[in-house]
C-alpha cells in the first residue's frame, strides 16, 4: 500500500515524493491518459491518480474500473465522509443502534428488512462487471481514506463516532437500494410498519351499507370499532381526507429545471445545455463534482450523488445531460378483498377464472439495539409487495380488515437493479440520439426526466424510467365501482382493484423488466431548436410538438384520465410558465441581452435573472386594487393600512436578486393566497389547453387576496422587517468555516414562478430566521462544444465540502451569492492550469 504526493502529509504512511508532470495526461491537450511509467507493483489490486483543481475538483485517471471507485471513494471521504457514513447506517437499518436521539425504529425496521441479504445479492447479480468493479473499489477508496487519516481525525461534526466505520460493496448496494425507494416505497414507511391485521377473534358480520350516492349494496365487514371509514364518503370526500405528503410524488416542492437548446436557436453547429437539480443542501442527495478518465474507454466530468462511482449528471466530449425529477408514479396501491374470517387471506381472480385464497405472509424484522437488546416487528406482505394501513394516509379509508378489505402496494423502482448499470452507459454516449437508445436499452432510471444537448446541434427531451404497465383504460376498469379507489386515484396516488389479474400490471416485448412500460409506450422528444423541463409532466417540453397518448401515471395527475372525456393537458408550474417565457423573450429579445439567439454567456443571465412569475402575472391588479382600496382586513380580526407596503411592492423590481426590495412582502403575500398550482381556481381566465403558457391568468381579487395581503404586511409590521429591507438582507446561508457569517443568497420559491429555486425551513413566528437557505441550487451546468471539447461553466452551489474544515466549505457557495461561474477544466491543458496541491498517486 502507498500514496505518492508531491509536499502532502499524510498520516501513517510514509511518502515518497515524485515528479509530477504533464505527461500524467499524456501529450495531447484533449487525451488524459494514464502514466505508464507508475512504478506500483504488479500485484497492486488498485492503481490511481487524483488530482485536485480550483475550488476541490478531482480528476481521477486510473487504468481499470475498480481504481476509478477507489479514485472516487476516497476524494469523497476526505470532503464528505461523515454523510455517507451516516446515511450507511440508516440503509442498513442501525440507526437505532448508533444515532441515540436520531434513531427511528419504523426506518430501521423498514430497511431491515427491505436490505436484507436476498435483495443485495439480486442487485450485485444484475451489475455489470465493470459497474462491479467500481462499486467495490469506491468503498477500498473510501474505507483506505479513513484507515489513513484515523477516525478521530476527520470531519469535527463525526470524529470519534462509533458509526464511522470502513464499508464494503454490501454497505453501497443497502444505500443504492435505499435511493431507488425515492418516488415509491420511502413514502410510505411508517403506514408499511403501522399495518396489522385485525385480532384473529374479530367476528365477521354482512350487511347492507349506503354508498355515496344512497343506494343500498352488499358489502362484508368486521364489526370492529377500530373501523375509521365511512362508507358513505364520496371519492372527491376521500380525497380531501388525506393528511400525506405528496410533495415528492407529484413534484410539487422545490424541483429542478433544465434547458437543451439546439442548432436553430443556438445560431451554431453546436448545442447549450443548462441545468439546475434543486435537491437539499445535506444528506443522501448531496451531489459531489469529479472527472473520471480511463483512457480509451471513458472521459466524463460532472456531478452524482453519494456513494455513486459514476456522475449522474454531467458531459463528455459529444454530449452534455441533466436530469429534473419526473412526475410519472413508481408504484401502484392495491385494494384487496378478504376471505370471509380470515384477515390473512384474500381473494384472487386469476387468469384463467379461477378464484383463489392468497396468504399474506408475516416476516419477523430483528433491529439492533443499544446494549446488546435488538427488537423484534412483523412486516406483512402480499403478493404485490408490503401491506399498508392506509387509514394513516387518510382516516376515511379502511383500516385492515374493515370493510373486509385491506390495502397493499407493488413499487416498480424497487424492482429495477440497473440504475448504475445506467449511469455507466450514458457517461459513454457520444450524441443525443446514443444516449436516448442508451437508456431505452436499459430503462434503468428511477425517477427522473432527461435533458440533453450534443456538439451536433440536437436536443433531447426524454422521460425514459421505471413506470408501472398500467394504461388509462386499466386505470379507469379497475377502480369502477370501488369508492375507496376512486378517492385515491382523485387525490393523485395510482390505486387499483388486488383481487383479479385483469388489474396486474402489463407487459412489454421491450421492457428490461416485468411489469414497467417499456421503451416503446415512453415519451421522448429530440429537436433542432429546444427542449425544457422544469419537473412539469413529459406533455409539454416544446410548444411546438406536445407528446400524447402516453400513460396515465406519467403525469402529475390523474384525476382528469377517469373522466369520460380524456384531457392531454393540464395547467403547468408556474415555474414551468417562467422557463418557457424565458426562451420566447431570449429569442425575441424582450430580455433586452441583445441579438436573438442563445449563447453560453447571456444563457448564464437568463437563468440568474430570478423573475417572479406570479409578479409578473398578478402584481398589477393587486397593486391596483390596492390604491382603490388600502385598508384591509386581518384574518385576526382588525384593519392594517397597505399603503406603504403597496408602494414598496409598486418599486419593486419584480426579482428576487440580492438587492430587490419588497421581495419577501410578495412572497408573503403569495403564500396566503389559496391556490394551487395545478388547477385555475383562482385565476378569471381558465386554463386552455391551446395555450398553456398564458392561462389561467387574471387573479380574482377578493377579500381572500386582500386579507392575505394584509396579513403578510403585518407579520413583517409585528417583527420589525423593514417592507423595504432587501431580499439579500433577509435570505442567506452560513459559513461554519467562518464562524457562521451570513452568505447572501439570491432566488426565490417556485410556487412563485422564480426559476432559480432557493428555499429552506418555513419561515418563523417572529422572523429572526426569515429566509435560511439549505434546499434548492445544487450542481449547476452550462454545457456547449468546440472544435476541441466541452465548454464548460459550472457550480456547485453548496461547494464540494459539508466538512466546515476544509478549504471547499463554502468557496463556490460565495460564488453563487455572486452570480458567478467557474470554468470547468477538461483536457490535460486545462487541468494542469487550475491545479492546486500535487497529483496524489495511491496504491494498494
Amino acid at each position: 500500500m502507498s500514496i505518492n504526493a508531491l509536499n502532502r502529509r499524510v498520516p501513517t504512511l510514509t511518502l515518497l515524493t515524485v515528479a509530477v508532470s504533464l505527461a500524467l495526461f499524456g501529450c495531447s491537450d484533449s487525451d488524459n491518459s494514464f502514466n505508464n511509467a507508475d512504478t506500483a507493483q504488479p500485484t497492486t489490486t488498485y492503481e490511481v491518480d487524483i488530482q485536485r483543481t480550483e475550488f476541490g475538483i478531482p480528476h481521477i485517471t486510473a487504468k481499470d474500473y475498480k481504481s476509478l471507485g477507489y479514485g472516487v471513494g476516497y476524494a469523497f471521504a476526505e470532503d464528505n465522509i461523515c454523510s455517507l457514513a451516516r446515511e450507511i447506517v440508516v440503509a442498513r437499518g442501525q440507526s437505532m443502534l448508533y444515532l441515540g436521539e436520531d434513531g427511528d425504529v419504523t426506518s430501521d425496521v423498514f430497511y431491515t428488512w427491505y436490505n436484507s441479504p436476498a435483495k443485495r445479492q439480486q442487485f450485485l447479480t444484475a451489475q455489470q462487471p465493470e459497474v462491479l468493479d467500481a462499486v467495490a473499489g469506491y468503498a477500498a477508496g473510501y474505507s483506505r481514506y479513513l484507515r489513513d487519516t484515523g477516525v478521530d481525525n476527520i470531519d469535527p461534526e463525526c470524529a470519534g463516532a462509533p458509526w464511522v466505520q470502513e464499508i464494503d460493496t454490501d454497505d453501497l448496494l443497502a444505500l443504492y437500494g435505499k435511493a431507488n425507494l425515492r418516488g415509491g416505497l420511502a413514502n410510505f414507511v411508517a403506514p408499511i410498519i403501522a399495518a396489522a391485521p385485525p385480532a384473529v377473534d374479530t367476528a365477521m358480520t354482512s350487511r347492507r351499507l349506503p354508498t355515496s350516492s344512497g343506494a343500498a349494496s352488499e358489502t362484508s365487514l368486521y364489526s370492529s370499532s377500530s373501523s375509521s371509514s365511512s362508507s358513505s364518503a364520496s371519492a372527491s370526500e376521500l380525497a380531501a381526507g388525506f393528511d400525506f405528503d405528496m410533495t415528492t410524488i407529484n413534484v410539487m416542492d422545490g424541483g429542478s429545471n433544465a434547458y437543451a437548446l439546439g442548432s436553430e436557436v443556438t445560431g451554431t453547429q453546436r448545442g447549450i445545455l443548462y441545468g439546475n437539480p434543486h435537491e437539499p443542501w445535506d444528506g443522501v442527495q448531496r451531489f459531489y463534482q469529479f472527472h473520471l478518465t480511463l483512457p480509451g474507454e471513458l472521459d466524463v466530468m460532472g456531478a452524482a450523488q453519494q456513494g455513486q462511482p459514476f456522475p449522474n449528471i454531467g458531459f463528455n466530449k459529444d454530449v452534455a445531460w441533466s436530469h429534473t425529477v419526473s412526475t410519472a408514479k413508481r408504484f401502484t396501491l392495491y385494494q384487496l378483498n378478504l376471505v370471509d374470517g380470515n384477515p390473512m387471506k384474500y381473494t384472487y381472480e386469476n387468469t384463467e377464472g379461477t378464484v383463489e385464497k392468497r396468504d399474506i405472509k408475516k416476516v419477523d424484522v430483528t433491529i439492533q439495539l443499544p446494549d446488546n437488546d435488538s427488537l423484534t416487528q412483523p412486516i406483512y406482505l402480499s403478493h404485490y409487495g408490503p401491506m399498508l394501513a392506509v387509514n394513516t394516509v387518510n382516516g376515511l379509508l379502511p383500516a385492515w380488515g374493515s370493510n373486509n378489505l385491506a390495502f397493499t402496494i407493488r413499487d416498480a423502482a424497487s424492482e429495477n437493479p440497473r440504475s448504475l448499470n445506467q449511469w455507466l452507459s450514458m457517461n459513454k454516449a457520444d450524441s443525443v440520439e446514443d444516449l436516448k437508445e442508451r437508456m431505452q436499452d436499459t430503462v434503468g432510471l428511477g425517477f427522473v426526466n432527461t435533458i440533453a444537448a450534443d456538439r451536433h446541434g440536437k436536443a433531447l427531451y426524454a422521460d425514459i424510467s421505471t413506470v408501472p404497465h398500467v394504461t388509462a383504460d386499466k386505470l379507469k376498469s379497475c377502480i369502477a365501482g370501488q369508492p375507496f379507489l376512486q378517492g385515491i386515484v382523485s387525490f393523485d396516488l395510482p390505486a387499483l382493484n388486488g383481487s383479479k389479474a385483469a388489474c396486474e400490471w402489463g407487459n412489454d416485448a421491450d421492457s428490461p423488466q416485468a411489469g414497467i412500460f417499456g421503451a416503446s409506450n415512453l415519451p421522448f422528444l429530440i429537436r433542432d431548436d429546444y427542449v425544457a423541463n422544469s419537473n412539469d409532466s413529459y406533455w409539454f417540453s416544446n410548444p411546438n410538438q406536445p407528446l400524447t397518448d402516453f400513460s396515465p401515471l406519467l403525469r402529475r395527475r390523474l384525476a382528469p384520465f377517469i373522466s369520460a372525456n380524456l384531457p392531454d393537458g393540464v395547467p403547468l408550474l408556474m415555474r414551468t410558465r417562467m422557463g418557457f417565457q424565458q426562451i420566447f423573450d431570449r429569442l425575441d429579445n424582450s430580455d433586452g441581452l441583445g441579438g436573438d439567439t442563445f449563447t453560453l454567456e447571456n444563457l448564464q443571465q437568463v437563468v440568474y435573472g430570478n423573475r417572479s412569475y406570479v409578479a409578473e402575472l398578478v402584481l398589477d391588479d393587486v397593486l391596483a386594487d390596492c390604491v382603490a382600496n388600502p385598508v384591509l382586513t386581518l384574518s385576526s380580526g382588525g384593519s392594517i393600512d397597505a399603503t406603504q407596503a403597496c408602494t414598496v411592492l409598486s418599486n419593486w423590481d419584480r426579482r428576487n436578486n440580492l438587492g430587490s426590495r419588497g421581495a419577501h412582502v410578495f412572497r408573503e403575500f403569495w403564500r396566503n393566497v389559496d391556490f394551487t398550482e395545478t388547477t385555475d381556481d383562482a385565476f378569471a381566465v381558465p386554463f386552455d389547453e391551446s395555450d398553456p403558457i398564458n392561462t389561467p391568468r387574471d387573479l380574482k381579487i377578493t377579500a381572500g387576496t386582500r386579507t392575505a395581503l394584509a396579513d403578510a404586511i403585518a407579520y413583517f409590521q409585528n417583527n420589525g422587517v423593514a417592507l423595504d429591507a432587501t431580499l439579500g438582507e433577509l435570505q442567506y446561508t452560513l459559513d461554519a468555516s467562518k464562524n457562521n457569517e451570513r452568505i447572501p443568497m439570491h432566488g426565490g420559491q417556485g410556487r412563485e414562478g422564480v426559476f432559480n429555486v432557493a428555499r429552506g425551513p418555513a419561515p418563523n413566528a417572529d422572523a429572526s430566521e426569515y429566509a435560511f437557505i439549505n434546499n434548492g441550487p445544487t450542481y449547476m451546468q452550462a454545457v456547449t462544444f468546440d472544435d476541441k471539447g466541452p465548454v464548460v461553466n459550472a457550480l456547485l452551489a453548496y461547494s464540494q465540502s459539508a466538512d466546515s474544515t476544509r478549504p471547499y466549505h463554502r468557496d463556490q457557495t460565495r460564488r453563487y451569492a455572486a452570480k458567478d461561474w467557474i470554468r470547468l477544466p477538461f483536457s490535460a491543458g486545462e487541468i494542469a492550469a487550475q491545479a492546486v496541491d500535487d497529483t496524489l498517486q495511491l496504491t494498494e
